[in-house]
């Protein structure tokens, strides 16, 4: 309605006022009691046109609502943190690389502490920065290699003993975060040309085997979060041999407990069938990915497929069918001469 419309423009007016008449050192105490609550999303807005010198400190404190005030509304948490990050972007898209770097290096000190929430926020933001710096945060993004692959491994609960997250919700906030470091992942993946996945980076993919959250769960990771990064994953990479080995772990994801054992030490197990099965899915992502290019894969791919036609799930044996196919619309041959 027309009422409506001139009380958002209002609004608008009022916090445009705000931001550009009031001195920081007058509005920012004022905003600090506001932290602990969850109306202050809405304020978040103003802060957009100040200038980083002044913001700095009290973004840091900010970020903290989740470790701070959160009380188990995860939906609502993730409203007011959403609204300090959108503000604390809009900031950041402002400062030249000069500027950013050393910000950008208070925010990594700042997420190791002994509180498992912040890594929450910092992925989120990292995330989000990464969606709107694109190939530029990729300079930075050598400091997230050490955390990202320690996260990778906590966060899988069948080979750690030390879980991120120890509270009732642990489980959900494992899985809120294992989306926002796969995303970010995939991100500075699409973005890459500075070679970002060196010989020493490019060895850890994603956890083909953490099911964390259950069935459920994992099949909504696996499809909107796990495929996109593995594949651009696969086209990052630095070189071909690099691939091959990406290749490799992936169809070890598939295989009988003894050879399994062989190249990963841990205990022999058979991978589950949801295992198996997005195991088969990551493959067709990457041979899509990396096109006629997979040709050189083939030989080694073609003996695990082959033991896949005779899965004792249907499911997997299935898809099998449905990969074969696949690989041959995107090599443009047909493989039975594989076989």
């Amino acid at each position: 309605s027309s009422s409506s419309s001139q009380l958002s423009l209002r609004l608008a007016s009022l916090r445009s006022t705000l931001a550009t008449r009031l001195p920081p050192r007058v509005l920012l105490p004022t905003l600090k009691p506001l932290l602990q609550q969850h109306g202050l999303g809405a304020l978040m807005s103003i802060l957009k046109d100040f200038h980083q010198s002044e913001l700095t400190a009290f973004f840091l404190t900010a970020l903290d609502f989740r470790a701070q005030h959160c009380q188990g509304d995860l939906e609502k948490t993730s409203q007011v943190e959403g609204s300090v990050i959108d503000a604390l972007v809009a900031m950041v898209m402002k400062l030249s690389e000069v500027t950013f770097r050393p910000l950008f290096f208070k925010l990594c000190d700042w997420s190791k502490s002994s509180s498992s929430e912040r890594l929450l926020t910092f992925f989120r933001l990292c995330d989000r920065i990464a969606e709107r710096l694109k190939g530029l945060f990729v300079l930075f993004a050598g400091n997230l290699v050490k955390p990202f692959s320690e996260l990778l491994r906590r966060s899988d609960s069948a080979h750690t003993d030390d879980p991120l997250f120890t509270s009732d919700s642990g489980e959900q906030k494992t899985c809120l975060l294992l989306r926002y470091v796969l995303d970010c992942l995939h991100k500075l993946f699409l973005y890459d040309t500075q070679r970002f996945l060196s010989a020493e980076r490019g060895h850890a993919p994603p956890r083909l085997e953490n099911m964390v959250g259950g069935e459920q769960e994992y099949q909504q990771r696996v499809t909107q979060h796990l495929l996109p990064c593995g594949g651009q994953f696969s086209v990052a990479l630095a070189d071909d041999s690099q691939c091959k080995t990406l290749n490799y772990q992936i169809l070890l994801k598939t295989q009988t407990p003894g050879l399994q054992d062989i190249f990963t030490q841990h205990t022999p197990t058979l991978p589950p069938p949801q295992v198996r099965f997005s195991s088969l899915l990551m493959l067709m992502e990457v041979a899509s990915k990396l096109k006629e290019n997979y040709m050189v894969l083939l030989p080694e791919t073609i003996p695990f497929l082959a033991e896949l036609m005779e899965d004792e799930c249907e499911e997997v044996e299935q898809q099998v069918q449905k990969v074969v196919q696949e690989m041959e619309n995107i090599l443009g041959e047909p493989l039975q001469s594989y076989f």
